[in-house]
């Protein structure tokens, strides 16, 4: 019994660096789980978010020691690094999802558009518009949080997790694509994993003790998965690997606008 209790753990194990090694640039070593066994695992993605936020927001620290105020470019830097961590994988998604949505058609017409290696105007549009809410966004908390950098970092941890608690939900609604990566991430990830991300979240928000915004911003996530899920459903009748990381990226431009919101209102 202690020896099954053994293996499993190990390949828990396995499959959470597995998942760190997909999702990152995190050099995790050798790992045997496949993708099926890394989906598995998926509800850690949470963490990812928290580890890459965390990241991010040290990137600022040097800047408020130092007292400069160049806002934009601190928001830069800090999206940069965050984005570099995850090896702009989910950017990618959100280009490829960018030139599907502007195709009118069928399906499977979006789909073979989505899956072309060419960039066109919608993907550029699309990333270069979504990540400047990000990196503006930043900036702004940079400034109105001037002489609290624990604070900011709380705002860029809360809502880098956010973005993955979208990527969760969204795959938890979504229907499995017949081929890609992303199926299998899909077809694994349920109400359960869903309830425990949005739970750790909750758990999250408490602790840093901006229990109110993380409410807001985690509850707006979910509502936000689910639509973008809901859309792909209907547009594409699935949810794809691309779908799964412009879910990412859009989630976390949409979060700061409500957490920016919600410090106005609390």
């Amino acid at each position: 019994m202690f020896k099954n209790i053994l293996i499993k753990i190990n390949g828990a194990v396995d499959g959470i660096r597995g998942l760190i090694s997909f999702m990152t640039r995190i050099p995790m070593g050798n790992f045997k789980s496949g993708f099926e066994e890394i989906s598995k695992y998926f509800v850690f993605v949470i963490f990812i978010g928290m580890f890459i936020g965390f990241i991010g927001s040290i990137v600022a620290y040097p800047f408020f020691y130092l007292g400069i105020k160049s806002y934009m470019l601190i928001g830069a830097l800090v999206l940069f690094v965050m984005l570099y961590i995850q090896g702009f994988h989910h950017v990618d998604g959100l280009g490829d999802y960018g030139d599907a949505w502007m195709v009118m058609g069928i399906a499977r017409k979006k789909l073979e558009v989505m899956r072309d290696k060419n960039m066109g105007v919608g993907a550029f549009m699309f990333i270069f518009f979504t990540e400047l809410i990000s990196v503006a966004s930043i900036g702004y908390l940079y400034e109105i949080t001037y002489s609290n950098f624990l604070l900011f970092a709380k705002f860029i941890i809360l809502v880098e997790s956010c973005s993955r608690l979208g990527l969760l939900t969204c795959a938890c609604c979504g229907i499995p694509s017949k081929d890609g990566t992303g199926r299998y991430f899909v077809k694994n990830t349920d109400e359960y994993h869903l309830f425990i991300g949005y739970l750790i979240l909750m758990i999250l928000s408490f602790v840093m003790n901006i229990p109110k915004i993380g409410v807001i911003c985690s509850t707006f996530t979910v509502f936000f998965g689910v639509f973008m899920a809901w859309n792909s459903n209907k547009s594409l009748k699935c949810v794809t690997g691309d779908v799964l990381g412009a879910s990412t990226e859009l989630t976390r431009a949409l979060v700061y606008i409500v957490l920016i919101f919600s410090l106005y209102i609390y």
